[in-house]
């Protein structure tokens, strides 16, 4: 008796015992699933893609075709009706065979990235045809001529996402976006738009561009922090949502919050299944699906996505999108060095922080970082004369701080459009003064706007936040703002780009500073 292991034995053991030359090889159903695992399917969504496909090559070796171009609408139909006689469990209805029309144009369009192409033109009419309707209908020969074509629908959801992260997790970003719709979030919408593209980024063309928005969804649900809380956007999801969620669809929530921003590349290739990774800022060994590319050019390649442990199979996977950018092993190396450079600002600012909490706050830093120094070729993107830097420190950290001003921060802050972390990070700045120095406190509001003044420059330069709006809108002098701005410059010794305070928008825009 055969030892059926994986769905890639169940593959093996099929052809095997196939009495017919198959018009669909072997190694290219081998390869789509390769694909499929590379991309974050785990094994039931590769044992689902695999039953589908052993319908339609068991049929066609029943029905004796020979080529996928010779196959009409009709025989697509016919295929079908033989499946719903022969397979169990293969219903008629159209959500069933939709199923499986879709399988197999996920397969075609993994075959044409392997430049072997089949028009799918007869597969198209055959499921506009059959599924069009509110009942699954069969095509007869006499209804060829009159089938047409629907246009599908586009939205800024890609529309072959599910091809990338499983069906289940298709609905959830359905989910997702229209739940982040909504209008209390379009501010965190435009500005998480914002830190994605950085200060020379411009939205693509087409607005509908498929790889743009996967990878902007990937950053928004995973590594942007809210406004108003801080969090994840795909933690507030849980929050709010978890409960109304099938069972499948929490479940793989579950996993999805494990996820983990990681840059790796290939070490070794285990075998035709695995490869051994080495993340690139610890140094920690990963095993993830083997992406079935050329070894001579896998190698080459750096990347950058999420990763998270599947708790059944004890190894990682990779879910959602991931990048790639072929580079020397030189800029591996330099790429490394400047996100090293740029945990140590953040240990400035968080002492004893960790690779984890570096990732957590700034993902989209090393995205950037990444992008240009393999795309736009600088030398360099993080600056080493704030490294070199001595801080003036508290004399004691028991020194009392004025809580008025601290609040005063905290109402105001977020009125101009700042997030939660800023808030803290601007108090943090205003405790450090008020302990270093003995502040006459007359007008809390006076110096809650010099810290927001300063706190804007620092990290927004010449966008900073205007001193005439903070003094109308708080109600203070622009002189008693200028006034104590320059004590706080002074005392702290602060300079653009401090990275004592430095915001995620700041360290943006360190990157892309090219004084």
């Amino acid at each position: 008796m055969t030892n059926i292991k994986n769905v890639y034995d169940e593959v093996q053991v099929f052809f095997e015992e196939l009495e017919w030359n198959s018009t669909i090889k072997r190694e290219w159903i081998e390869g789509f699933l390769r694909h499929k695992a590379w991309q974050g399917a785990d094994d039931q969504v590769l044992r689902d893609r695999w039953h589908n496909l052993q319908m339609f090559v068991s049929y066609l070796s029943y029905s004796g075709d020979t080529t996928l171009d010779e196959l009409t609408a009709v025989e697509y139909s016919l295929a079908v009706e033989w499946m719903i006689v022969q397979t169990e469990g293969f219903k008629p209805n159209i959500k069933v065979v939709n199923h499986l029309f879709d399988v197999l144009r996920e397969f075609y369009d993994y075959l044409s990235t392997k430049k072997i192409h089949f028009d799918t033109a007869e597969l198209e009419k055959a499921a506009a045809f059959m599924t069009g309707g509110k009942q699954l209908k069969f095509i007869e020969p006499e209804d060829e001529e009159s089938m047409m074509f629907k246009e599908a629908s586009l939205s800024t959801i890609p529309k072959d996402i599910g091809s990338i992260v499983g069906e289940a997790v298709e609905r959830l970003m359905h989910k997702f976006s229209s739940y982040f719709q909504r209008e209390n979030f379009i501010d965190d919408f435009d500005r998480a738009l914002s830190l994605y593209l950085g200060p020379l980024g411009q939205m693509p063309d087409d607005e509908h561009d498929d790889e743009f928005w996967l990878g902007f969804w990937d950053y928004f649900l995973f590594d942007y922090h809210l406004l108003a809380n801080d969090r994840a956007p795909i933690m507030q999801f849980e929050l709010d949502c978890s409960k109304q969620l099938n069972e499948e669809e929490q479940k793989i929530l579950k996993e999805l919050l494990k996820a983990k921003f990681t840059v790796f590349y290939v070490e070794s290739v285990v075998n035709q299944e695995w490869v051994d990774c080495i993340n690139l800022l610890t140094d920690e060994k990963i095993r993830l699906p083997n992406p079935n590319y050329d070894y001579k050019h896998v190698k080459k390649l750096l990347f950058y996505g999420h990763v998270f442990l599947q708790q059944e199979e004890h190894e990682l996977v990779m879910i959602n999108f991931i990048t790639s950018v072929e580079i020397s092993s030189n800029l591996r190396r330099r790429i490394k060095e400047e996100i090293n450079r740029q945990k140590a600002m953040l240990d400035l600012q968080q002492p004893g922080v960790t690779w984890g909490e570096f990732i957590e706050r700034h993902a989209n830093a090393v995205r950037h970082t990444i992008d240009l120094l393999a795309t736009w070729a600088r030398v360099n993107v993080t600056s080493y004369a704030q490294m070199e830097r001595n801080f003036p420190q508290p004399v004691t950290d028991e020194k009392a701080v004025n809580m008025a001003v601290t609040k005063s921060i905290a109402t105001y802050m977020p009125q101009f459009g700042y997030s939660l972390h800023d808030v803290v990070l601007a108090q943090k700045m205003w405790q450090d003064f008020s302990r270093i120095i003995t502040v006459n406190v007359r007008k809390p509001a006076v110096w809650a706007a010099a810290v927001i003044q300063v706190y804007s420059h620092i990290n927004n330069g010449e966008a900073d936040m205007p001193i005439n709006v903070l003094a109308e809108d708080m109600k203070v002098s622009k002189s008693s703002i200028s006034a104590s701005s320059t004590k706080l410059y002074n005392v702290l010794k602060l300079e653009k780009y401090d990275p004592r305070y430095l915001s995620e928008e700041g360290m943006i825009s360190l990157l892309y500073d090219l004084q």
